[in-house]
């Protein structure tokens, strides 16, 4: 399969029909490798971009709960002095 820019989605699909067909256990030997190899890429690009979607919600949680403590001390300080 040429290298292009796949979306996760797409990955999945593309991954889901390799196991379906080694499942089915009907293709040459060589076929049958070549697509598990596909897969294991496949597998492998999958993972890495759900780890990099992951470690962005983290980021932007960290971020806005940092955010939201600040005006929370900020909102408590202003109430004290009033």
């Amino acid at each position: 399969m040429a290298k292009e820019k796949m979306s996760f989605e797409k990955r999945l699909e593309r991954l889901r029909g390799i196991v379906e067909a080694l499942e089915r256990g009907d293709l040459p030997l060589e076929e049958s490798l070549a697509l598990y190899k596909e897969g294991l890429v496949l597998a492998g690009e999958c993972g890495r971009q759900l780890e990099s979607a992951k470690n962005e919600v983290k980021l932007v949680q960290e971020g806005l709960l940092k955010e939201f403590a600040a005006l929370d001390v900020s909102t408590a300080t202003a109430g004290e002095s009033a």
